[in-house]
């Protein structure tokens, strides 16, 4: 029925815990659950601790780090209807079964995000509810629909980090299914600090959202990317020079690998909702009126 997906590099503890969280998770369910680890390149014992302590647990090893991209393969060797995603330092606390019940009842469900209650990002700070429809969601803890996979693909590599939720996301509304926030499935993103840092979170994150407006917008795409990098450089009203300044690099890291991005548009309603959604792409200066409106943050 479910396929867990576990994406590690170099936290061999966290990733041991993960999946000793997930097997003691699986013997409770009604349900078949695999679980499949990527190691994506680590050089730590990573693959060693997993293979010797695990060893009814399907090790994928990369020779090279593809970032975000390395789920793919675990995707690709995955058996069963939904796919489970997770980091190496995420799990499930409770809901699982509710959440695949609930997959089971709605079709139209391409990504059910989970509700991930720890961690440096949270649900419940986007403002997400329970059942509504949502741009994306949080890499370390989504239900995907092995039928979603088979028709638009996995992670985009170009992404290589941060951002990818909303990448797939797009491309999923485009193929006609929904993303749906599920607040009864519990996540917990112990958020082990290694690899991590507040710099390299905020470059990619910026990069890799003017990527997403330049692949996919149509022949207007400029406008909306002048728009977000207006709406980024308004953190100097809060003295808050070091994010504008990441997100200058990010925008700098975006014209270096904008040419390498085909330009392919999803439809115009994918485009709007995206745009209606997502506070960076509002107009520049059309703040007053959505502070008039109450629209002055959507959800994401």
């Amino acid at each position: 029925m479910v396929s867990t997906i576990i994406l590690s590099y170099n936290r061999s503890a966290e990733v041991l815990l993960t999946i000793d969280k997930m097997q003691k998770l699986s013997a409770t369910l009604p349900f078949n659950m695999e679980i499949i680890v990527v190691d994506n390149a680590s050089i730590d014992d990573t693959s060693l601790q997993v293979k010797s302590k695990y060893p009814n647990v399907i090790l994928v090893r990369k020779e090279k780090n593809n970032g975000i991209a390395g789920w793919n393969d675990g995707f690709a060797v995955a058996k069963n209807k939904y796919f489970l995603v997770l980091d190496d330092d995420s799990h499930i606390e409770s809901g699982l079964k509710e959440a695949i019940y609930h997959l089971e009842k709605n079709s139209y469900i391409g990504v059910l995000a989970l509700n991930v209650t720890t961690g440096p990002f949270i649900s419940k700070d986007c403002g997400w509810i329970d059942g509504k429809e949502i741009l994306g969601f949080f890499g370390c803890g989504a239900l995907i629909r092995k039928e979603v996979y088979d028709k638009i693909g996995g992670f985009a590599e170009w992404v290589h980090v941060y951002a990818h939720e909303w990448e797939y996301g797009i491309r999923v509304l485009d193929a006609g299914y929904k993303n749906i926030f599920f607040e009864n499935c519990i996540v917990n993103h112990r958020a082990s600090s290694t690899n991590r840092s507040f710099e390299r979170t905020r470059i990619y994150s910026t990069r890799n959202e003017y990527g997403i407006i330049y692949k996919f917008y149509g022949a207007d795409r400029w406008k909306y990317i002048n728009r977000m990098f207006i709406n980024n450089l308004k953190y100097i009203k809060g003295l808050e020079f070091r994010k504008m300044y990441l997100d200058v690099l990010g925008f700098v890291k975006f014209l270096k690998i904008r040419k390498t991005l085909a330009h392919t548009p999803v439809k115009k309603d994918v485009q709007d909702y995206f745009t209606d959604k997502h506070w960076n792409l509002f107009p520049a200066f059309g703040f007053v009126g959505r502070k008039l409106s109450g629209k002055d943050k959507p959800t994401i």
